[in-house]
């Protein structure tokens, strides 16, 4: 570290001068090999919080050998690759019987008089020491390592034990607002969550936006799907919902079977080992499709011709849904394929959905399964099978559907997508916020060793 001008009454130390380091504590020598210590693993170090968060109880005869010992008061840090990295360090307190026996690949700093532990600590707390140390690594690729002599020689300003203290005293109450600004800051994507349900919620319930006089009843427009369907796909009549046990539809709203608004419902190929890299046609990944969303950058790639699979060809507008998942919560989710600009087949445990041409809303739709009603249907529906959690296309036909007027729907889409980007923008903002509070805990613990905390 390069040294800078100092406040009357500091000096410079090196981190040797400051402390011991990696030193047996000499009172070992006199506990008994049934006395209880505590044992932490690199894992049992929280590097967030900077605390040993899961110690275990060990006699120390199972650990007084081939093990880092430190006592209470010592400073604990991680001196190997990526835990170094990621800040894996702490003062150990509460020790069972004041002694703890952890991972090699710790180097412990023991206080001198004259220096408090959590000056030491949050000294090495510092992101500018972690890249020095990061600098200053040996060894071989994934075995990298603080070498002892990188802690001994670092410089380290140190004040006064009462301006320590004082300073101390600052940075806790500071962090301690940070904590609450982080901690509120981490509850925006779940407040969130809850908004984007209740904002579903409310749209299904006919409370998002005003009806229209001037659209086409919902009547009408089943009428005029129905008819198209009898000319396109089936001549069949649909067998009326059952709407005993459903929820009130506001005034012009009609409860229909998903089916009844399908022009198609098709499971994908079935491709044995798609391959991860070109050349093949792009084909989506199972996991693609989740609840409201379908990711088309990154497909797999089926090793064939394209008139063997033309059928499974995905365009816009397309309604998937998961068929098969290990999860319960994750089968017969949807999501809208959208900005497709390029040739994309799907595997066959997704299940494509079709519409006629402006009759109704994919994207409605879309919103619609995503509500508690659906979810609860498809669940009671699914079926297990070898460790996969499964719905066929036959029950997913059968789900009722809230049918408004087309121009209601799509009315309701465009409400939603505005609350949603509102609430992406917060959500976005939070996480920007989070950064910053970290860069601003870095600044307060850079301002504290220039002496600038007043």
């Amino acid at each position: 570290m390069e040294r800078y001008e100092l406040p009357d009454g500091w000096e410079w130390k090196t981190l040797g001068e400051c402390c011991d380091v990696n030193r047996r504590d000499p009172a070992l020598k006199n506990i008994s090999d049934d006395t209880m210590v505590s044992f932490v693993p690199m894992a049992a170090v929280d590097a967030d919080q900077g605390v040993i968060a899961k110690p275990v109880d060990r006699p120390f005869s199972e650990v007084r050998k081939g093990f880092t010992p430190f006592s209470n008061g010592d400073v604990i840090f991680a001196k190997i690759t990526p835990s170094m990295e990621n800040g894996k360090a702490a003062i150990a307190n509460g020790l069972t019987n004041g002694f703890g026996f952890g991972s090699t690949e710790f180097h412990v700093m023991r206080p001198k008089e004259s220096v408090i532990a959590g000056w030491v600590f949050l000294f090495i707390r510092q992101q500018s020491f972690r890249d020095e140390a990061k600098g200053s690594f040996a060894g071989t690729a994934g075995q990298l390592r603080v070498p002892e002599k990188f802690i001994l020689n670092t410089d380290i300003p140190l004040a006064p034990v009462p301006e320590q203290q004082r300073i101390l005293s600052k940075i806790e109450s500071l962090f301690e607002q940070s904590r609450a600004a982080r901690t509120a800051l981490t509850r925006v994507p779940v407040l969130m969550a809850q908004i984007r349900r209740a904002v579903l919620a409310s749209a299904f319930r006919g409370e998002l936006v005003e009806p229209d006089s001037n659209d086409e009843s919902a009547a009408s427009l089943l009428e005029r799907i129905r008819e198209v369907r009898k000319q396109s796909i089936s001549k069949k009549n649909i067998e009326p919902v059952d709407t005993s046990d459903l929820p009130e539809l506001p005034e012009g709203w009609i409860w229909v079977r998903f089916e009844e608004l399908l022009a198609e419902l098709k499971n994908g190929h079935f491709s044995k080992t798609p391959a991860f890299e070109p050349p093949g046609i792009p084909i989506l990944r199972i996991s693609a499709v989740r609840p409201l969303s379908v990711k088309l950058d990154e497909p797999r790639f089926f090793r064939g011709e394209l008139e063997d699979v033309s059928q499974y060809e995905l365009r816009n507008g397309d309604l998937l849904f998961t068929r098969y998942n290990g999860s319960l919560n994750l089968v017969g989710v949807c999501g809208l394929v959208r900005s497709l600009n390029e040739v994309m087949i799907y595997p066959d445990k997704l299940i494509r959905a079709r519409f006629f041409e402006n009759t109704v809303s994919p994207a409605y739709l879309e919103a619609y399964f995503s509500t508690a009603l659906p979810r609860s249907i498809i669940e009671d529906k699914t079926k297990s099978s070898a460790g996969q959690q499964g719905i066929s296309g036959k029950d997913l036909k059968d789900v009722p559907v809230p049918l408004p007027p087309l121009g209601e729907q799509q009315r309701i889409v465009a409400k939603i997508e505005a609350l949603f980007a509102q609430a992406d923008i917060i959500e976005q903002a939070a996480f920007v916020s989070l950064r910053r509070a970290e860069q601003i805990n870095q600044s307060i613990l850079a301002r504290a060793f220039r002496g600038e905390l007043g």
